[in-house]
């Protein structure tokens, strides 16, 4: 597989697979952070998947660069690109009700699309998690038809609430935590993707896939009340 490697300052290196967002691309670098991760390499700390690559964190004084290149390459070499049993489908909440999609309209009229046809694509699609990033737990997910490729705003809007699903390029995200954002919010869903409280606060990985089940704003509520007393409000299975 021809892949370029690119340092990243003294204590990183960059596999970049590519300059696409692409399924089968971002399968090959979820296959490689698996190997890596079970080839135990000393010296590496941490590896980051993004869209087109993979960042490896090494240790400089346990492994340097020229090794640790010459470690990955045998990895690479080997990678399938099948993620199945690494991955998990996520069946999240989403509700369009009141002010928890502000942008529906909008949105809706740039795809010359009705309401009820956004929702459901938004219900109807797989979303696949390509990378995390921006806030913790935040995913990016691929891959909405292009009807919804709608630019990004030319000024953010702040204060987006936290749960915020938005749209924009052809992607959906959904905000962990209150921030800004250049992108159009259609819904919002109750589910925490990031929890202190827990050994893994992270809820979601790349590589994962997203469905959106429609709930009223009623049961959003309710579900909601159920995340604040610490009861299990989220199903997932291996894809």
């Amino acid at each position: 597989m021809a892949v370029t490697f690119l340092p990243s300052g003294d204590r990183g290196l960059t596999i970049q697979f590519g300059f696409d967002i692409d399924r089968g691309l971002s399968r090959q670098i979820m296959a490689l952070r698996a190997a890596v991760d079970d080839a135990a390499i000393a010296g590496v700390i941490e590896t980051v998947p993004t869209y087109r690559s993979l960042l490896v964190h090494y240790d400089p004084i346990e492994i340097r660069q020229a090794a640790l290149i010459e470690r990955l390459k045998p990895l690479l070499a080997n990678l399938d690109g099948d993620d199945k049993g690494h991955a998990t489908r996520w069946y999240l909440p989403i509700c369009f009700e009141g002010d928890c999609s502000p942008d529906l309209d909008f949105v809706a009229d740039f795809a010359s699309l009705s309401r009820d046809e956004v929702k459901a694509v938004m219900t109807g699609t797989e979303h696949f998690i390509y990378m995390l990033g921006f806030a913790p737990g935040m995913p990016y997910m691929g891959d909405l038809p292009a009807a919804l490729n709608i630019p990004r705003r030319s000024s953010p809007v702040q204060g987006i609430p936290k749960g915020s699903v938005l749209v924009a390029t052809g992607l959906t995200v959904i905000y962990p935590a209150v921030n800004p954002s250049g992108w159009h919010v259609v819904g919002r869903c109750p589910v925490p993707l990031f929890d202190l409280g827990k050994a893994d606060p992270v809820l979601l990985s790349p590589g994962d896939r997203v469905c959106f089940r429609e709930v009223t704003l009623a049961d959003y509520e309710a579900i909601a009340a159920r995340v604040e007393q610490g009861e299990p409000v989220v199903e997932g299975e291996p894809v």
